[in-house]
């Protein structure tokens, strides 16, 4: 291999290992509690990043934050009869105070009303709590009361409609101590929740800037190939 080519291998290396940090789209399964499904996300810089993030309401998302543009996939649920339902898009962002002691909340943190609300340990809340951002590099502790971070979503996660007419809340549990990275998704059709699963798992290595990254790799060695098969000729 001449300098030249070990010159180019090393950018394009440089290129791919940065990926993670610009790439747009990003795709996985989930499955468990009667739920499942087959995602791909769209995601984009997110302009509002930031630090510290120590108030209520914060000005800021979490630094490595990105923000989820567009969703499509399908979606299933056997407790409720879905089968394999189209995604049909996103729930734009809607910024909502959060609790006034959760000084941890993104600025993005809003709520999906439902008119009925949803139960909580301290009460009924508005609805389900989501934020709309995607972390490569795995999310921090974003509550105050519940400080364990870890998927590619936080604990906020997003919303997506399905069809039908049904709205989907996907968010990440985190790595709390002793337990394993697991994911959770609610199912509502605006006035009533009408299902919450938990101990859902993700087919996608964690952080998922790994996968980007292995993928990088390929596209050295086929650069490697590409070239021998050139002088080849």
């Amino acid at each position: 291999m001449s300098v030249k080519d070990v010159a180019a291998a090393t950018a394009l290396f440089a290129a791919a290992v940065a990926t993670p940090a610009y790439a747009s789209n990003f795709s996985f399964d989930f499955n468990g509690a009667g739920v499942s499904g087959s995602v791909q996300l769209t995601y984009s810089a997110n302009p509002n990043t930031g630090a510290p993030l120590d108030q209520s309401p914060n000005t800021f998302d979490p630094i490595g934050s990105y923000i989820v543009t567009g969703i499509s996939g399908s979606f299933s649920d056997t407790t409720l009869g879905i089968t394999n339902a189209a995604i049909t898009g996103i729930v734009p962002s809607n910024p909502a105070n959060p609790h006034a002691d959760n000084l941890l909340a993104p600025h993005s943190f809003g709520f999906y009303t439902i008119a009925n609300g949803v139960p909580s340990p301290e009460g009924t809340a508005p609805g389900l709590s989501y934020d709309n951002l995607f972390y490569p590099g795995g999310s921090p502790g974003v509550a105050s009361d519940y400080p364990f971070g870890g998927g590619f979503v936080d604990i906020y996660g997003l919303v997506f409609t399905i069809e039908g007419g049904n709205a989907v809340n996907f968010w990440s549990n985190g790595v709390p101590p002793g337990a394993m990275l697991s994911y959770g998704a609610a199912v509502t059709d605006g006035t009533n929740l009408l299902h919450y699963a938990n101990g859902v798992t993700t087919s996608v290595p964690e952080p998922a800037s790994w996968a980007m990254m292995i993928g990088g790799f390929g596209m050295i060695g086929a650069s490697m190939r590409g070239r021998r098969r050139l002088r080849a000729a």
